[in-house]
């Protein structure tokens, strides 16, 4: 395709625009600020909740569309809802229940919150990333809880036994996913960050085809095969940078900014 055929900028935060400070570079943000004026739409595709998303975004003088919690919420750019796909009583209940089986760090998402029944390091360290406290509860007295998505913190190799753990035990009712080596996701199954996409885009009368989509993770690779240009950032993983079809440079190196001046010649 053409760039002009191109007109939809799907951007996962976390390692893509935002660096490890989860800052938006001036330069990224004056890149994504041009692009939109040329007519590109914006939609930030992202493991965050909505308000978390926007927390980090106030550089950008618009986003046209929202993809938050790996698929599971789609928005407006206005954040209006247009779709949603959340666990169900049961299936929250079970989820909880599996999680205390573990000392790993577990939190699972609300609406736009997100609550946790213990604390511990991981704990403090996502209030940082997620740019706001969350709430601690004790789920078995909260009443009716339908999870949006479910999460588990802590060194990769003992994360390893929850992931085969939760297979085991819920099969394909739900997709399990690592957005960083020590951050493993659930939704329930039929929902990424690709299927999202499509929901979005297709607001606008568009389609997957139209989409570039930038990327560094495991939760990243649906929407990136999906796109009609999917790429990894050099940060990503070798196996996600194999499957791409190109390489940006690092977070680091404004590696958004430099494929998008480039590919628009901004």
């Amino acid at each position: 395709m053409n760039q002009k055929d191109y007109g939809y900028i799907a951007l996962d935060l976390d390692g893509t625009i935002l660096n490890a400070d989860y800052v938006l570079s001036p330069r990224v943000r004056d890149t994504l600020n041009a692009c939109r004026k040329i007519g590109k739409k914006l939609i930030i595709s992202t493991g965050r909740v909505l308000s978390s998303a926007k927390g980090q975004l106030g550089a950008l003088e618009g986003v046209d569309g929202y993809v938050c919690s790996n698929g599971a919420d789609i928005y407006q750019g206005s954040g209006k809802s247009i779709a949603h796909f959340h666990m169900d009583k049961n299936l929250s209940r079970e989820m909880y229940l599996l999680a205390r089986g573990f000392d790993s760090h577990y939190h699972a998402y609300l609406g736009d919150s997100w609550c946790y029944e213990r604390r511990n390091a991981y704990t403090d360290y996502y209030v940082k990333r997620a740019g706001k406290e969350g709430l601690k509860l004790d789920f078995d007295s909260y009443g009716t809880l339908e999870f949006t998505k479910f999460m588990f913190m802590d060194d990769h190799e003992k994360l390893e036994p929850i992931r085969i753990r939760l297979a085991e035990r819920f099969g394909a009712s739900i997709q399990i996913v690592y957005s960083a080596p020590f951050m493993l996701e659930i939704v329930i199954a039929g929902v990424s960050k690709a299927t999202g996409l499509k929901y979005c885009v297709e607001q606008f009368g568009g389609n997957l085809n139209q989409v570039i989509a930038f990327g560094d993770a495991e939760n990243d690779e649906e929407m990136l095969l999906a796109s009609g240009m999917g790429v990894a950032m050099g940060n990503a993983s070798e196996e996600l940078k194999a499957k791409a079809a190109a390489i940006a440079p690092s977070v680091d190196e404004d590696g958004v900014a430099v494929f998008l001046e480039q590919l628009f010649r901004l």
